[in-house]
């Protein structure tokens, strides 16, 4: 039997770590690589071991580039794990009578079809006004109550959001949320498809959430996501990713598998999203679906995303689990038994906690560092900082070099506020989530302590 042609179309950011990823694509055949910006040193290696190619496309060229480059390759599936990606291997997928999210994807990315699409469907979700100018924000400015989230249709990871209050400037909001815009664009982290870029954003209420109804401890954000695969048309929910609170304005810190929520409450929330999928009308692809939590076990449906959980999503499935989301989406994207669950796994079925963790300069609470010292990960002692039985690893295909300056942070900057990803494994979910607080909370002492030491091995005593 000869191997399946893969053609994995890689953005500069989003999806799992290649070392996770690119051995699991090329189990199934072999695997060739469409960049759209060169590779990063940590990439590099990792695609000469795994790739049979590596081709480079261009983002004024989409998404005719992905169906060149499939049809050099004879592709049997076109893969992509980021948002940016997503829709132009939607596209291209059709173009060439391959499995992928199918027509409607747009629903999945464009976040003002996406709410207009769970509205005519009477799902929950905040009001909104689609913003494409200032007029558009001024009028939002009328019709939502303040504060309300300004942020980008087809952005991702909190990039460019801007909150606005009561006391907020409108014409300088407008310029800050259109500058981020900018500024993504200019190094080509933005949507692959034209239609998606510029200034195009969504005005929305800010949703009231609460945990009350929802856990029994403190400490977990009010929000979930789920994570599943769309095949021939029928969703497979498969568990819940929890977190973390945020870091203001939505800046996320930490994802955590199992969740600690009750068997009965995770149904109810796998229903809703349920619901939502089938709405959508998705054909063939990962799913990533988010829910605020309110009062009195109520739900608001936050965003989808037609492909996978990002970052660490997929291995901390896999760990907690034992389940490949990977596998999974590959399997139904070249139409072999991908072995989807019959309903979602419950904390219940978890054999471990496992968390990923992103270091950035700021507390728990959001608190930007007064001092930034250089981010050193080797040069720390992780022990200080966790609990006896607890293992840290850093990712390093996500992490800045060691030594490299640790980045200011930043309200819009989103994801690029990160330094580095840690993998923490647990005795269990309780001491995962503390373990995480005490690395935000005492990491940069931690680094400045690093800092003292060079300095006293670095300067000479004198005689």
């Amino acid at each position: 039997m000869t191997n399946a042609s893969i053609l994995y179309v890689i953005p500069p950011v989003g999806g799992p770590p290649p070392e996770f990823a690119l051995p699991r694509l090329r189990r199934h055949g072999d695997v060739h690589a469409l960049l759209v910006a060169p590779p990063s040193p940590a990439l590099t290696p990792m695609l000469d071991e795994w790739c049979t190619s590596v081709r480079y496309g261009s983002l004024d060229a989409m998404p005719y580039c992905v169906v060149d480059a499939a049809r050099d390759v004879a592709a049997d599936a076109i893969v992509a794990f980021s948002e940016f990606a997503i829709v132009a291997v939607a596209k291209a997928s059709e173009v060439l009578g391959l499995r992928g999210p199918g027509p409607n994807v747009v629903r999945s990315r464009d976040k003002v079809e996406m709410r207009a699409t769970w509205r005519q469907h009477g799902l929950s979700g905040p009001a909104y006004v689609a913003v494409r100018s200032l007029e558009d924000l001024q009028r939002a400015a009328r019709e939502l109550p303040r504060p309300f989230l300004l942020k980008p249709t087809w952005l991702a990871c909190s990039q460019g959001q801007v909150i606005v209050d009561r006391d907020t400037d409108l014409a300088t909001a407008w310029r800050i949320a259109a500058i981020a815009v900018e500024d993504m664009e200019r190094v080509n982290l933005c949507e692959f498809m034209p239609i998606g870029r510029g200034p195009q954003f969504i005005a929305e209420e800010i949703i009231q959430s609460s945990t009350e109804s929802w856990y029994d401890d403190d400490g977990y954000a009010d929000y979930v996501s789920v994570e599943g695969i769309v095949c021939n048309g029928r969703y497979h929910p498969v568990c819940i990713t929890a977190r973390l609170p945020t870091i203001p304005p939505f800046v996320e810190s930490s994802f955590h598998v199992p969740t600690v929520l009750s068997v009965d409450k995770q149904r109810i929330i796998e229903a809703e999203v349920r619901r939502a999928i089938d709405a959508l009308g998705l054909e063939d692809c990962g799913t990533h679906t988010e829910l605020k939590l309110q009062r009195d076990g109520r739900l608001c449906l936050l965003e989808n995303a037609a492909r996978l959980g990002g970052a660490m999503i997929p291995r901390l499935v896999h760990e907690a689990f034992g389940v490949d989301l990977l596998e999974m989406l590959v399997c139904t994207l070249l139409d072999k038994d991908a072995e989807l669950p019959h309903s979602m796994l419950t904390s219940s079925g978890a054999s471990r906690a496992v968390a990923s963790l992103m270091l950035l300069a700021t507390d728990s609470r959001g608190k930007p560092w007064s001092t930034l010292p250089d981010f050193r990960p080797d040069e720390l002692d992780w022990r200080s900082l966790t609990s006896v039985g607890t293992q840290v690893e850093l990712i390093r295909t996500q992490s800045r070099p060691n030594g490299a300056p640790m980045p200011a942070f930043s309200p819009t900057a989103g994801t690029r506020n990160y330094a580095g990803t840690l993998l923490l494994r647990a005795p269990d979910p309780h001491t995962l989530r503390h373990d995480c607080y005490r690395i935000l909370d005492g990491l940069e002492s931690a680094l400045n302590h690093v800092e003292i030491r060079r300095h006293q091995t670095a300067v000479p005593r004198s005689g």
